[in-house]
């Protein structure tokens, strides 16, 4: 029981509601931990294929791209998607005893760690394109004016 003069002080401390540093969604604090590591969409979780971590939210749009990238199989010689990885492997690589390897030697291969691919710069349109636009709009501006004047029909009052 706490006494009434420290009645606000507890609540406070133990049960007004806090807001989450990385959502800012306001919660119970007894389930601010839960949320936190399970439900918060703007935790960070790793990506299965790559391990990159990024926000919850952002993870299922990015290991359905990253899932669809391909690495060599050395055992059959063909590329495999890395979400069909440990699926190829049960499949087709069946030691010759007919017994499978155990699950934990199957894994994704290491990847070789790259640099970024360059930025490529926007490439600007060239004076002569430029110029060939603006006269093709010139002529037809022309065309257009030039057609008008001899199709156009006499009036009589």
């Amino acid at each position: 029981m706490v006494p009434r003069k420290l009645m606000e002080e507890h609540y406070n401390e133990n049960h007004a509601p806090v807001n989450c540093s990385l959502c800012k969604e306001t919660l119970r604090p007894e389930i601010l931990d839960l949320h936190k590591s399970e439900q918060c969409t703007q935790r960070m979780v790793a990506c299965a294929y790559c391990e990159y971590e990024l926000p919850a939210i952002d993870i299922h749009e990015h290991q359905d791209v990253c899932g669809n990238r391909t690495e060599f199989c050395q055992t059959c010689k063909n590329y495999i998607r890395l979400r069909e990885w440990i699926g190829h492997e049960m499949q087709c690589h069946v030691s010759s005893n007919g017994s499978e390897e155990s699950s934990s030697a199957r894994t994704i291969p290491e990847r070789e760690v790259r640099p970024p691919p360059p930025v490529r710069p926007v490439r600007a349109v060239p004076a002569a394109q430029h110029r060939r636009l603006l006269f093709t709009i010139a002529v037809t501006g022309i065309a257009v004016m030039v057609g008008s004047i001899l199709f156009q029909k006499e009036e009589s009052f």
